[in-house]
Order: structure tokens, then sequence, then C-alpha cells
């Protein structure tokens, strides 16, 4: 009877150890990252809405800009927020500027005309394809 294990067994377990952490790690990642673009899908959701509620309490017109990497509201040149596109994620908004949110709240297009339809445009993260629909005064509604 033998104690202990040979360093061939060790090797082994050593090895069958690092696979079963490398694919923990592995599905870890793309959870997190799930996570992060189900946050963003959300927090898209109430920008807009923020928007045209500070533009209306401020009394000054702001701007919503896309940058390709990051959605911005801007007064007056200044950013004044950011909403940061994760990775995975893709949206079908045009670069430069999207929408002005007016002081009485109200949302205009990127030439200041009056909305005559709701802004729409998609959003796809993982595989996935959301529409947002954004009315005159910027509630926005998601189907998926």
């Amino acid at each position: 009877m033998r104690k202990g294990m040979t360093l061939v067994e060790l090797l082994v377990l050593i090895a069958i150890l690092g696979l079963i952490f490398a694919l923990g790690v592995v599905n870890g990642r793309r959870l997190l990252q799930g996570q992060e673009q189900a946050a963003f899908l959300k927090a898209l959701q109430g920008f807009f809405w923020e928007g045209a509620t500070e533009a209306a309490s401020r009394g000054k017109p702001l701007s919503l800009y896309f940058t390709g990497a990051a959605l911005e509201l801007r007064e007056d040149g200044n950013v004044r927020r950011t909403l940061e596109v994760p990775q995975g994620v893709s949206l079908s908004l045009r670069e430069g500027l999207v929408a002005q949110f007016t002081p009485p709240g109200k949302i205009v297009d990127a030439n200041g005309n009056n909305l005559t339809q709701p802004l729409t445009f998609t959003a796809t993260a993982g595989g996935k394809t959301w529409t947002f629909t954004v009315s005159l005064i910027g509630e926005v509604r998601v189907e998926r």
C-alpha cells in the first residue's frame, strides 16, 4: 500500500482543475457582459426622459449626440451627461446630433423641427434586437 500521489497523478489533477477554472472564467465573463448590456439598455430608455425633464427644469435646450461609442447630453456644447455604449452593443443611430430637447420638455429632430412621428431606432446586443420608440415628450417604449 502506497501513500500519497505520484507526480503524474498530481499533474493530471492540476490540469483538470485548470480546465474547470478556465471554463468558469469564460462563462463568468459572458455573464458579466450580458449584465452590462442589460443595464445599458435600461439606462438608454431613461436617458431620453432625463434629457426632456432636464431641459424643462433648466429652461434651456439640450442636445443629444451619438459619437459611436457614447450618447452625450450637451448644453451649449458642454457635455452634461454621458452614456457609454458597452462592447457588444450596436445602435442604429447615425453619428452626430440625434435630437434636441426643448425647454417645455419636448423633443425636436436634429434639424430643430417638431417630431411628426416618434423617433425610432434599434439596439442590438447578444444577438437580440430591441426597438426603441421615443415620443414627443421623451417617453420611451421598448419592444423586442
